[in-house]
């Protein structure tokens, strides 16, 4: 399915949230995935909040425009067989987006490097992503357990997604201790 063309803006613009929401219907984003980037956004917005409060320079428009696109080319890529990351990525520069596309294809990789980095915008909607299955807010063991069941066809990707699991954790304590709160215990409803 081919994107609508929408009109090119200044590079680096951040989109609003109605903007976000007018991107994801003319891409033809599903309900579900709408529904699921929504509540990656509550959770990501709830980190952003911490780490403002912590004086740490998260744009909180960033992390909102981020994690209500971080999926914006998943559909297309399910059909297509691409890496929606960067196919996402790649389509929101392509139109100015330019901020924004470095979160979204920054959201489904980590490393050792990015944790230590932490916080920026990308990685709070790379973690807010691993806590969200579908559209519940979960624990990352939930989250990887199903990713492991889905996903797991081989021992190689058992392996490969145990690591990502681990970096994770790793993360979440991270996060934990800058912020001085248990981000795993974290929901937008507390």
């Amino acid at each position: 399915m081919p994107y609508i063309s929408i009109p090119q803006v200044k590079n680096n613009y951040i989109p609003t949230r109605e903007e976000c929401l007018e991107l994801m219907l003319q891409v033809g984003m599903p309900p579900h995935i709408m529904e699921h980037s929504f509540k990656v956004c509550e959770m990501a917005m709830v980190l952003a909040k911490l780490c403002v409060l912590h004086s740490y320079p998260i744009s909180s428009e960033k992390v909102e425009a981020g994690a209500l696109l971080h999926d914006i080319a998943k559909a297309r890529c399910l059909e297509e067989r691409c890496h929606h990351a960067i196919a996402g990525g790649e389509w929101l520069r392509l139109h100015g987006y330019h901020e924004v596309a470095t979160i979204v294809e920054q959201h489904v990789n980590i490393s050792k490097e990015d944790i230590r980095a932490c916080p920026n915008e990308s990685i709070l909607v790379n973690y807010a992503d691993k806590r969200v299955l579908h559209t519940s807010i979960v624990s990352l063991d939930e989250r990887f357990d199903d990713l492991i069941r889905r996903y797991g066809k081989t021992s190689e990707h058992i392996r490969s997604l145990r690591e990502k699991w681990k970096l994770y954790k790793e993360l979440e304590n991270r996060l934990s201790a800058l912020l001085k709160e248990d981000v795993s215990k974290l929901t937008p409803y507390k």
